[in-house]
């Protein structure tokens, strides 16, 4: 049998264990900035690896263009505000 100080001893140690693991838990849970980076993180890799995959699978004269885009957002973003811009007058004028 055992000495019944060190089961109480060993019933101390574990309820404290399971509460440092409950604060820490509840601590994870609150930090809500943290887990949104956490999961943007987690997104962006995702997304990386993906668009690289698929980069891969293309013909090689195309995934050139595409590196190449990749490397000038800019330029990209400014040729797709200009379409935008164009595809909205154009509906204004026949709508």
């Amino acid at each position: 049998m055992s000495d019944p100080r060190e089961e109480l001893q060993r019933d101390v140690e574990r309820t404290r264990r399971e509460l440092g693991e409950t604060v820490e838990a509840l601590a994870h849970k609150a930090d809500v900035p943290g887990r949104v980076k956490e999961q943007a993180r987690d997104t962006k890799v995702r997304m990386t690896r993906a668009t690289s995959e698929a980069i891969e699978s293309l013909p090689e004269p195309v995934a050139e263009q595409v590196e190449k885009a990749r490397r000038h957002p800019a330029a990209i973003a400014a040729v797709l505000i200009a379409l935008v811009l164009v595809i909205w007058k154009i509906s204004r004028r026949n709508g």
